[in-house]
């Protein structure tokens, strides 16, 4: 019985300091992407060419738009003119012009936000190398962005690289 305690304590003590010796401090920063992404001249950019893009396509969706009204309205004046086969193909060819716009809205909505992640990925890539080294250079063991939600408390002890990646990244 002395014996079984004395090999569990021994095995508790030689555990205890094997733990002790495996411990490494961890070193932990935190980065807002969004904060920088949008202090980047860059980023200026691609929003312009995305507004140039975005109006264009609004411009288009307008002038279908009024087209389809236009088309609308004749109909509601002379419908009461009209036969049942030419009221029933102009309710098709409405009907029609409706579907399309209905299309060119969501086509238009989903290339734009293709648009805009092909614009912004080089941006935010650039960034995130960034990260990396400002990471490898001061042994961080863990870097978090904080722009994601998803972190609910930052200690004191954690570091902001937000200073240090824009450094890496505007370049005096």
């Amino acid at each position: 019985m002395k014996n079984i305690l004395m090999t569990l304590c021994g095995a508790g003590l030689l555990s205890l300091s094997m733990t002790s010796f495996g411990q490494t401090t961890l070193k932990i920063g935190h980065v807002d992407i969004n904060l920088i992404l949008s202090s980047l001249p860059q980023r200026d950019s691609a929003a312009a060419v995305m507004e140039k893009e975005t109006k264009e396509m609004q411009s288009t969706y307008e002038l279908m738009n009024a087209e389809y009204n236009k088309m609308f309205d004749d109909y509601e004046k002379a419908a009461p003119l009209l036969n049942e086969i030419v009221k029933k193909a102009k309710e098709t060819e409405l009907l029609d012009k409706q579907k399309r716009l209905e299309e060119f809205q969501q086509n238009a909505s989903s290339k734009l936000e293709q648009r805009n992640a092909d614009l912004i990925k080089p941006i935010l890539d650039k960034i995130l190398k960034a990260v990396d080294k400002v990471a490898a250079d001061n042994g961080f063991t863990y870097i978090l962005d904080v722009s994601k939600g998803s972190v609910v408390y930052t200690s004191k002890d954690s570091q902001n690289i937000n200073p240090l990646v824009l450094k890496i990244l505007k370049p005096l």
